[in-house]
């Protein structure tokens, strides 16, 4: 009688907050409608979003995933441009109404558990440590500012934005990987990753004519995903049949495409990496025989290698590694807090690009060398640290997998993410900076960070399941649980061998 009275209370309350909501938004969306057809569609969306998060917050992610690579123009302009300074893009607009759902939840959690309730996964600490190092580094280049640039142009709100546009994927993986904790959610992103990966090839390819403001930059890095996946589904495959005949042929298409079809370097370097490393943890006599064909390949095809190399200089690619020598240089004068977030580019422009006789850029065009200039040492061993504390992760979770699907969704993780660790040498495709793309690149790294949060979620229901044990094929049934198994289940968490093992975790 007590927990259907706290039932219906608790119902009742949700009810209450959803009138209020709905309310609210009705109004913004009237103001909105009166003022501009911008605010009108802001008011729309965050009206479907914000009900969604109160109501199913897994739904709201799903959401999410399938619509965030959109660049819907800034909805509120503020200044010139660059992502920092563009306005609220629809995948920021969108990231704040669920974080703030989540974090008034969590916090609401915290207070009656008395504990944080974050996914215990062991990238949680080197990212908490890397954005500690931002900011001791925001705070130090206040302190150490360099005499030779102008201090006009110590850009605080550029600072800010930048170590903003760090938490953003961040709050997204510890979003997802304390959110979902069922495995129809869990394929739920999985197929939504898929079906943008589809979008993806499609305005690639040029069959989908999309406005350009729905397109993002750098859309030849959504089909990535879903190549891995495809290509781990292939390989996991005992039997021939004509569901692998037409994957297989799908991925064929997506192959060549993404070999032939798109000119910049990073897209095919990431979907090359993703298949080695799949194939490798799959079957190392598997990955050297198709390195011993893309050799062949290569070596029947002299024009290749020379065409990508005229290309690239033609782009002034190679001089990066005359920039990079010079942010080690840089760095080894302050190595301990670099020059500050968002600092790199008043600081080059205005003194090292002439002193070291480089290229005059604004952005290292690296992830790695971004961090290292202007975190200092620091900050690149935290962010080296987490790369590896993923790959370990999501090696172990693939050690510890049973079922097809969850084989399939972790060597496919496996693979993107290698694939984004080399290419982020690159440019910045695994953290956004304001500099090079800034949010409209954050539309495309997000989907590596969504599948790092349900990867550690699967993770986290993998060791469960493992401590639990399995039971025997032909053992009895289990008995009732007791009042902690009824605990735990009311909290979110199937025990190991109930009833709706497989749907929840």
């Amino acid at each position: 009688m007590i927990l259907a009275a706290s039932n219906q209370s608790a119902s009742r309350t949700r009810s209450i907050l959803l009138i209020v909501i709905g309310v609210v938004l009705a109004l913004a969306l009237s103001v909105g409608q009166a003022l501009s057809p911008k605010w009108a569609t802001a008011a729309l969306v965050a009206m479907l979003l914000t009900t969604l998060a109160v109501c199913k917050m897994e739904a709201a992610i799903v959401f999410f995933t399938l619509t965030v690579f959109m660049i819907i123009g800034p909805l509120v302009a503020v200044t010139g441009r660059f992502g920092h300074a563009d306005g609220i893009y629809s995948s920021e607009f969108m990231l704040g109404l669920l974080a703030l759902v989540w974090g008034a939840r969590l916090v609401f959690l915290a207070i009656r558990n008395k504990r944080f309730p974050l996914n215990d996964s062991p990238i949680n600490l080197p990212l908490f440590c890397l954005i500690g190092t931002a900011i001791f580094a925001f705070i130090a280049a206040q302190f150490t500012w360099d005499v030779n640039v102008p201090t006009e142009h110590k850009y605080l709100v550029r600072q800010l934005t930048e170590i903003g546009l760090l938490c953003m994927p961040i709050t997204v993986y510890l979003m997802v990987s304390s959110t979902i904790k069922d495995v129809r959610w869990a394929k739920a992103v999985y197929y939504a990753v898929l079906a943008v990966g589809v979008v993806g090839f499609l305005m690639c390819s040029s069959i989908l004519r999309t406005p350009g403001f729905l397109r993002p930059q750098w859309r030849g890095l959504l089909p990535v995903p879903l190549i891995s996946f495809l290509y781990a589904y292939v390989i996991l495959r005992d039997k021939f049949d004509l569901k692998l005949l037409m994957v297989g042929t799908a991925l064929a298409v997506l192959l060549i495409f993404q070999f032939t079809g798109l000119e910049w370097a990073v897209m095919w370097l990431s979907t090359g990496v993703s298949l080695c490393v799949i194939s490798w943890y799959k079957s190392k006599p598997l990955s050297i025989g198709l390195a011993c064909v893309v050799v062949v390949l290569l070596a029947l095809q002299p024009g290749f290698l020379t065409g990508i190399y005229e290309t690239e200089s033609a782009s002034r690619s190679f001089e990066r590694i005359d920039l990079w020598s010079s942010i080690v240089r840089i760095t080894m004068t302050r190595p301990l807090w670099g020059i500050g977030p968002g600092n790199f580019y008043p600081y080059y422009s205005y003194r090292y690009a002439l002193e070291y006789g480089t290229i005059n850029v604004s952005s290292p065009h690296s992830n790695y060398f971004q961090i290292l200039i202007e975190y200092g040492f620091p900050g690149l061993i935290c962010f080296v640290w987490f790369i590896i504390a993923c790959l370990k992760m999501l090696k172990n979770s693939l050690d510890l997998a049973k079922d097809n699907w969850e084989k399939t969704f972790l060597l496919g993780v496996n693979g993107h993410f290698a694939g984004m660790v080399v290419i982020a040498f690159l440019a910045d495709y695994l953290i956004p900076t304001s500099a090079n793309g800034g949010l409209a690149t954050f539309s495309i790294t997000v989907y590596t960070w969504l599948l790092l949060g349900v990867a550690a979620s699967l993770r986290t229901h993998l060791l469960r399941e493992k401590a639990a044990g399995e039971p025997a094929p032909n053992a009895p049934v289990a008995p009732k649980p007791g009042a902690a198994a009824v605990r735990a289940q009311s909290s979110g968490w199937t025990p190991s061998g109930a009833a709706q093992k497989g749907t929840s975790y």
